[in-house]
């Protein structure tokens, strides 16, 4: 049945497959003029890297973050569970994925850059490849937080505030802050000071993203293709999973009384009835 979930949209990824390689064209095109081995970097280091780090870490981080869950579920007041699967997200929702990834990982290269090297329209190769090499290192470590909480949410890990009768993916609201707007207004700082004036940093910015887009595409959309299905299997599986299910038991017979775990859609059900009897009460 898991399997089945998992499969389900499977074509949807052509879309991102298809993007990412338009994305990669301008660089397989460069590595095609300088030879094989190049053209093998390229590929290695843009994708296969971050793709090779996320398989490490956030396995590892999942089981941690389940098990600090456990430690503090009753403390916290909040109850964790898991909902019943019912496919991936959407085209659209993953792209947004990636533009937060894109963005996080734009705002950080234009802080830590100015940091490491001097900024200037002399130096404009030295500090562009130096910005490259930062936002792969960013894409493939610091933005595994983002593909953990990725993952939580598409394993079906809720979190059910019981004062508040709310329903909420613990801390996706993460995701929204680390790639905040501002990162946006550091990186237009960082390349008018490389360019020198507005249009050159236009290009330099442009000629950056280009660079990076491949990488904020493709390496996601391989990891929930192969690896995403595998570590979910293993989350809901878990020591931790377990715990919740019989804390917080989902009943699948309907003529049971009604202590299945909320989902985020019968809370929103719940909360229009309500604000639909009032007025007659």
């Amino acid at each position: 049945m898991g399997r089945d979930v998992f499969s389900t949209g499977a074509l949807t990824y052509r879309t991102e497959y298809t993007l990412g390689f338009l994305a990669l064209l301008p660089l397989l095109a460069t590595g095609v003029a300088k030879g094989t081995g190049w053209l093998v970097t390229i590929i290695v280091v843009y994708v296969g890297i971050p793709l090779l780090i996320w398989s490490l870490l956030v396995d590892r981080l999942a089981s941690l973050v389940l098990r600090i869950i456990c430690r503090v579920r009753e403390s916290s007041g909040h109850q964790y569970y898991f909902e019943r699967q019912v496919g991936r997200p959407g085209v659209s929702r993953r792209l947004l994925r990636d533009i937060r990834v894109l963005v996080f990982v734009f705002f950080l290269s234009a802080l830590i850059v100015p940091q490491v090297t001097q900024v200037n329209p002399q130096n404009l190769v030295i500090v562009s490849n130096a910005f490259i090499y930062v936002a792969i290192f960013l894409l493939a470590i610091p933005s595994s937080i983002h593909v953990l909480l990725w993952v939580l949410e598409d394993s079906g890990l809720r979190c059910h505030n019981t004062s508040r009768l709310t329903v909420t993916v613990p801390a996706a609201w993460t995701s929204r802050w680390l790639s905040s707007l501002g990162g946006i207004g550091a990186f237009v700082s960082f390349a008018v000071a490389m360019g020198g004036n507005l249009d050159r940093a236009i290009s330099l910015g442009f000629t950056l993203m280009i660079s990076l887009l491949p990488s904020c595409i493709l390496a996601p959309t391989l990891f929930y293709r192969r690896l995403e299905p595998g570590i979910i299997a293993k989350i809901r599986s878990s020591k931790a999973a377990m715990t919740m299910a019989r804390l917080f038991p989902q009943v699948s017979n309907p003529s049971l009384p009604p202590l299945s775990a909320p989902t985020l859609r019968s809370v929103r059900v719940n909360e229009e009835t309500k604000q639909t009897t009032e007025p007659h009460s």
